[in-house]
């Protein structure tokens, strides 16, 4: 059954990378607007049901990312490394449950934009967003930084050998392929613009999945 759950786990985070597409795709000619540079111009000129997709795939997403969290926290336990297993389950829990709203928080920013720079204008949108972002942001902080946690754990475990997993398994995780995208758009914001940047964090939790895959083989 954790051999089931963990492959589940890996779909849960390719679902949140095709979540990520439906939302962060912008195309080209984007630029960030508004006083903190939140706003994606190139929202105007998405279909409103790509947000709302984008929420789906990552509700469901998220929720079989769970399901690879809790196979790897479960061998972990097996293995005897019962209080680092707790830790990384309780910060893996708080980080997926609250990527939902990470991820949803981003896209009802997108559609407040959309809808109101379509009966007013930016500077109406930005203020809107502005306060809405004021109050979100210590849980935004919170679950992201929870969920960025698990990916510490996750070379923690690679390297230390608490499972039967190659050392180099260390560089597969959300951080360091955020990380990664984040260098490629320094190094050419233009063709690195969107891809692969906007995947990468989703990405990186479909490797909780993967790492309790290759224990168990």
């Amino acid at each position: 059954m954790l051999k089931v759950f963990s492959i589940l786990g890996i779909v849960g985070g390719l679902l949140c990378c095709t979540g990520d597409l439906f939302l962060d795709l912008k195309g080209r000619g984007n630029q960030k607007l508004g006083k903190t540079k939140n706003i994606e111009s190139n929202w105007e000129k998405m279909s409103y049901w790509r947000f709302g997709l984008s929420m789906l795939l990552a509700l469901f997403g998220d929720a079989l990312v769970a399901f690879g969290l809790y196979s790897l926290c479960a061998q972990l336990y097996s293995a005897g490394h019962q209080v680092f297993a707790f830790v990384t389950f309780s910060l893996g829990l708080l980080g997926v449950t609250g990527g939902v709203f990470v991820h949803g928080c981003c896209c009802i920013q997108a559609v407040v934009y959309k809808a109101v720079k379509e009966k007013s204008n930016l500077e109406t949108a930005d203020f809107v967003l502005d306060k809405f972002f004021q109050q979100i942001m210590p849980a935004f902080a919170v679950a992201y930084i929870s969920l960025l946690s698990v990916s510490v754990c996750m070379i923690i475990c690679s390297l230390c050998g608490f499972l039967n997993v190659p050392k180099w398994f260390a560089l597969c995780n959300s951080l360091v392929f955020m990380i990664f995208g984040l260098t490629l758009r320094k190094i050419n914001p233009v063709l690195f613009q969107d891809l692969p940047g906007i995947i990468m964090p989703s990405f990186g939790l479909s490797m909780i999945g993967l790492m309790g895959l290759i224990n168990l083989l």
